[in-house]
């Protein structure tokens, strides 16, 4: 018998935060290519890698996807200018004199 890890994701981004050549869900199949019965020093090593590609392999396609929708966001919130930072700091000064 033959184990692998599975690993199905699909992703709900947000509105305008467009797909970006992105796939917006995904089935992954990894492999583990010893088996139990070989024993169980060569099969928990080989569990490891499988896991190891896997959350390389996600953290990178979720990293990607992260990058994406951060980037959506910042262009959608207007920056805050520095006269509206300095306001904030003179009134919290005020207050703290009375």
């Amino acid at each position: 018998m033959s184990s692998s890890i599975t690993i199905i994701y699909e992703l709900k981004p947000p509105a305008g935060a467009g797909p970006y050549g992105l796939n917006t869900s995904k089935l992954h199949d990894f492999p583990v290519t010893a088996s139990p019965e070989g024993g169980q020093k060569a099969y928990y090593t080989a569990l490891q890698k499988s896991i190891a590609q896997a959350k390389d392999r996600i953290g990178n396609e979720l990293t990607a996807w992260r990058d994406a929708v951060g980037k959506a966001e910042l262009t959608k919130e207007p920056n805050q200018t520095k006269s509206e930072e300095g306001e904030g700091s003179d009134e919290e000064a005020e207050e703290e004199e009375q």
